[in-house]
């Protein structure tokens, strides 16, 4: 019986004492069976390393008997793998590198007046399933991995969708269905971006806009000199100086909240649409007075990626 006075004694405890005895020693019981066996963790563990598979595609694909929970903490287990977040961003080529360089040169004396003055524009694939790519997944921290989250330009369920903000306002979203083709992105410009250059600036605004295939086509340059359209010079693979950019993360978490998915396109759209007229203008002040900073911050990584 157990001393009032004492706690009850550890297993650990027990067996220090018995054991220069000679008295046969109670193992402790094995406790709940395993879930995983050996086999079903190298599987699991082979998948997330190999197909960048999240937890709970482990649990269909491999159709196992327990729930991802189980299967984090089997990864965890292992040692070498980490939930980290993937870049989406490729890393630049060298030429990527010289003409970034090149911009931030160019344009970093520029006053705050002449970034006011610029509608800044970009195309953002919507996806009814959820935020379109993984930020974060688990990672074989044995092997040096290249990879990164990309943004694919097509697919079902989802939808694509152009805008423009600028200081003085936001242009109209448009959806564009299919393929976004140098005729389609001229028109999508025509009902967008023309109206607000024309009711807030006048005409006089700078454009910016990236060097997607039908962005740079003859027939589009030819159609913005045609309007008078001042066009910024862009570097390819710059999404870190466009601010719009961050609108996109902003809205993404306001249409995605709690995980939310949608049965149709038709509501996604209704959804976006909202996010964008309530959202976004309160961002467009803030992200404009930081190009300074963006384009001092390229200056100072030498041309590659920083944290805007």
């Amino acid at each position: 019986m157990t001393r009032p006075d004492r706690s009850r004694p550890s297993y650990a405890t027990v067996s220090h004492f018995l054991v220069p005895t000679g008295h046969r020693i109670v193992r402790k019981k094995p406790g709940p069976k395993r879930l995983l066996s050996r086999k079903s963790e190298r599987r699991t563990i082979r998948a997330v390393s190999v197909d960048a598979l999240t937890s709970g595609q482990v649990v269909h694909e491999l159709h196992l008997q327990c729930s991802a929970r189980t299967v984090r903490r089997t990864l965890q287990a292992a040692g070498f793998l980490r939930y980290k977040r993937v870049s989406r961003k490729p890393s630049p080529s060298s030429d990527n590198i010289r003409k970034q360089l090149a911009f931030a040169t160019a344009f970093i004396a520029k006053p705050m007046a002449f970034w006011y003055q610029v509608v800044f524009s970009d195309e953002k694939i919507w996806s009814c399933d959820g935020p379109f790519g993984s930020s974060q997944r688990w990672v074989d921290c044995r092997a040096k991995s290249s990879s990164y989250a990309r943004r694919q330009q097509s697919g079902g369920g989802k939808v694509h969708m152009w805008a423009g903000m600028s200081l003085r306002g936001l242009t109209m979203a448009v959806f564009v269905e299919g393929g976004l083709n140098a005729v389609k992105y001229q028109q999508v410009l025509l009902e967008a971006l023309l109206p607000l250059g024309l009711e807030m600036y006048d005409f006089n605004f700078t454009f910016q806009q990236d060097n997607a295939l039908a962005h740079t086509a003859n027939s589009t340059k030819a159609w913005l000199d045609a309007l008078g359209v001042t066009v910024l010079p862009w570097s390819a693979r710059s999404p870190d100086l466009n601010p719009i950019e961050n609108i996109w993360g902003v809205l993404s978490r306001v249409v995605y909240r709690k995980g939310r998915q949608f049965a149709r396109v038709a509501e996604l759209k209704a959804v976006v649409l909202a996010a964008w007229a309530t959202v976004a203008q309160k961002y467009v002040v803030p992200l404009l007075e930081s190009m300074p900073r963006r384009l001092q911050a390229v200056l100072d990584a030498r041309g590659h990626h920083t944290k805007y």
